[in-house]
């Protein structure tokens, strides 16, 4: 196993990637939330990751009325105006390829090198269990008063 990968703790840097992603990339703000079940009615969007020490995933799970907030913030529309479902997807789409690739980054820069996959949205209410071996870990956040997650799961070889 890759030494760095022993220290490589995704809780020290998930908080401080979606909270900027939002700020710079959205210029909207997301705090940190507290657990719970999250809405049946929601648009997650998924990348996954593939090096030599690590592989894995993340998901962005989002309201489907937070997904369209975040749609036209970047889009620009005006409040009211109603962004559709192909709209939806290609922002959330993106919004998990920002915080993706953010956290491959950073795994570069701790020498655990992969690549990432291009973005894919899902919609509807679903678990992810992790297979043996893997670490998952749920973060949740508040934007617009809304409570969404951004699921980690990484295995380290």
């Amino acid at each position: 196993m890759n030494m760095n990968a022993k220290k490589f703790k995704v809780s020290e840097h998930v908080e401080g990637i979606v909270t900027h992603v939002f700020d710079t990339m959205l210029t909207l703000k997301a705090a940190p939330g507290k657990s719970g079940l999250l809405s049946p009615e929601r648009v997650s969007g998924v990348i996954g990751f593939a090096g030599e020490h690590v592989i894995g995933g993340v998901y962005v799970h989002l309201p489907d009325s937070l997904a369209r907030e975040i749609t036209r913030s970047m889009v620009q529309r005006p409040p009211g105006q109603n962004a559709g479902d192909s709209d939806v997807n290609d922002a959330v789409g993106e919004l998990s390829n920002m915080i993706g690739c953010r956290l491959k980054s950073l795994l570069n820069d701790a020498d655990i090198f992969c690549a990432v996959s291009t973005p894919s949205v899902i919609r509807g209410a679903f678990a992810v269990d992790a297979p043996q071996g893997v670490t998952a870990e749920t973060f949740y956040f508040i934007c617009f008063g809304h409570r969404f997650a951004v699921e980690v799961h990484l295995q380290f070889n």
